[in-house]
């Protein structure tokens, strides 16, 4: 009988044959990923009891649905397949992903490479941009991020981007196309970004599935944001039933500096999202916001941590849910306050609407402060709609359905906020009023 072999031990023999296929034995970039997939294979993929999992058993779900061994079909996406879902800005970057390799081709870049270098992650970038190599896969609890692991060691064709000093960079989109029109389409985009001192950078992403076969994103934000810096990340996760994705946002902040995230999940198999700040030096500020407004089966885990290891900063994280039907949402925020991070204010909550009886929530918001001059605070709440409200309503001649939908907007509206562009802002709003109906 020949041997059952687990998910790590396919993945781990998968990888000696594409990464002898795609890079030269004295490739800088396979030494990186060679490290990488041992420290996958000696961490292994989440175990079924892992806290951190609890509500999300995904070696399980994975192992299901995906052949790991399985190679990705080539894209049938043209460039105007691509070009034709760009927003109508043009005065700004529109970068392509096409089953998780960058592709320049079908970009449209407007930026000056003085103000903004946008490079494919390759070994001669490595030699160009010495920060790379400092940077690339260091961030703080990648190491213990199994699926950050797994992007390190496939990522082929990511990105680069570095914004210059004291620039005001112009709106960066970033856009992924995923051919699912076959089995077991797994792909692995990782952008990394430098926004060097007092620069300015707006990144928006969203992400375009052709066909019905299962997919599996496992995707990499990575983020070094420096003294003075300002850095805006935006993702819309609006997927298919058959989509499944893992995707990792990591950030480490300097001294001044502001890094906002604002994540917006409506539809997929299942999203787990895994969010790593680290508030590594004073004065900072860092923003964490989040909608998920979910129907069908759609499973969303959002696995939040902002670790405080300096004084005078403050954070603010604010995730809402919307949930219909026998959708599931879970939330894990931690808060650390570290004992140097005297005068952090540090603010999280979860608050969650369930719209049917079968529709589940499980949150658990989390601080741990080793500090005694600090405001922190934490929160959830899970409820219904107020019917009371909704008679109000429906006195001044509003119907149930407007008047329900009213409030669900007012309710989701505060997580909009920082996003910061209006096209986006505009189609975000689209989808929540069209997902009630």
């Amino acid at each position: 009988m020949s041997e059952v072999l687990s998910i790590e031990q396919t993945i781990s023999e998968q990888f000696q044959q594409w990464a002898g296929q795609h890079f030269a034995d004295e490739s800088p970039l396979k030494a990186l990923k060679t490290g990488a997939l041992e420290q996958f294979s000696t961490l292994g993929m989440p175990a079924p009891k892992s806290e951190a999992y609890k509500y999300t058993p995904i070696s399980r779900i994975l192992g299901k649905q995906f052949n790991f061994a399985a190679e990705t079909t080539p894209a049938s996406f043209s460039k105007a397949d691509c070009q034709s879902q760009f927003y109508q800005i043009a005065d700004a970057n529109h970068l392509v992903f096409v089953n998780g390799l960058f592709n320049e081709e079908y970009s449209t870049i407007v930026s000056p490479s003085s103000d903004l270098t946008i490079r494919v992650l390759d070994d001669q970038a490595l030699k160009e941009h010495s920060d790379i190599p400092q940077l690339l896969g260091k961030t703080s609890h990648i190491e213990t991020d199994a699926f950050a692991l797994l992007n390190l060691a496939f990522f082929n064709q990511g990105i680069y981007l570095k914004a210059a000093k004291n620039k005001d960079n112009k709106d960066t989109f970033i856009y992924h196309f995923i051919d699912g029109t076959a089995k077991d389409a797994i792909v692995y985009p990782r952008i990394l970004v430098s926004s060097e001192t007092g620069s300015r950078l707006n990144i928006f992403e969203k992400t375009f599935i052709r066909g019905e076969q299962n997919t599996l994103n496992v995707s990499i934000f990575e983020a070094d944001v420096q003294a003075n810096a300002e850095l805006r990340y935006t993702k819309i996760q609006n997927y298919l039933t058959g989509t499944y994705a893992v995707e990792g946002i990591y950030a480490t902040q300097k001294k001044d500096s502001r890094f906002y995230t604002n994540t917006f999940s409506f539809k997929a198999a299942l999203i787990r999202n895994n969010i790593y700040i680290n508030v590594d030096a004073e004065n900072c500020e860092a923003h964490m916001n989040g909608l998920y407004q979910l129907g069908g089966k759609t499973h969303v885990d959002n696995n939040t941590s902002v670790d405080h290891l300096k004084p005078n900063c403050f954070s603010n994280e604010l995730y809402k849910g919307i949930l219909d039907e026998n959708s599931r949402g879970v939330f894990n925020g931690k808060i650390y306050v570290r004992p140097e991070a005297q005068k952090t204010n540090a603010f999280q909550s979860n608050n969650n609407i369930l719209l049917s009886d079968t529709a589940t929530v499980n949150t658990k918001p989390q601080l741990e402060i080793w500090a005694d001059d600090v405001k922190c605070s934490h929160g959830c709440t899970t409820g219904q709609l107020d019917e009371e409200a909704i008679f109000y309503l429906r006195s001044r001649g509003i119907n149930k359905k407007r008047a329900k939908a009213l409030m669900l907007n007012a309710f989701a509206n505060e997580t909009l906020q920082e996003v910061k562009n209006d096209l986006v802002t505009a189609e975000i709003e689209d989808i929540i009023t069209n997902k009630l109906g």
